[in-house]
């Protein structure tokens, strides 16, 4: 699932990025608002996220999945790069997504949980770290 999810990425394929997941997800995102509720809500936002001119690409170098019966998660750290020109810009970030099996025995994507560390002193967002 991960692996289509970074395929449809580096195609801009939106149908292809959100096939997976659940009409009644709850994702909190990078930014504002809290939380977004819904499928329709989800692909907003990663709608806005294919609109970066150039090459988009996702991956996680060290995915790690736990499985029970009908639930599962997956974590990791997200690695966002965007190509444009002879100009690429990476950013790092902290993902964690719970799936269900559906009646249909597909798994579903129900919740995710993505952020930047915040620096302590300040309080902004860190999205210059890098592994």
């Amino acid at each position: 699932m991960h692996q289509r999810w970074f395929d449809a990425t580096a195609a801009k394929d939106l149908d292809a990025m959100t096939a997976d997941i659940a009409d009644d997800v709850v994702s909190y995102e990078h930014g504002t608002p809290l939380q977004y509720v819904g499928l329709h809500a989800v692909r907003e936002v990663c709608a806005a996220g294919l609109d970066a001119p150039g090459a988009v690409a996702w991956t996680m170098p060290d995915l790690q999945v736990l499985v029970r019966d009908d639930l599962a998660v997956a974590w990791g750290l997200d690695r966002i790069t965007v190509e444009e020109g002879d100009a690429t810009t990476e950013s790092w970030s902290r993902g964690t997504r719970v799936f269900r099996r559906a009646e249909d025995g597909q798994w579903r994507m129900v919740h995710q949980h993505l952020s930047y560390p915040r620096d302590r002193r300040t309080g902004e967002a860190r999205t210059d770290l890098r592994p």
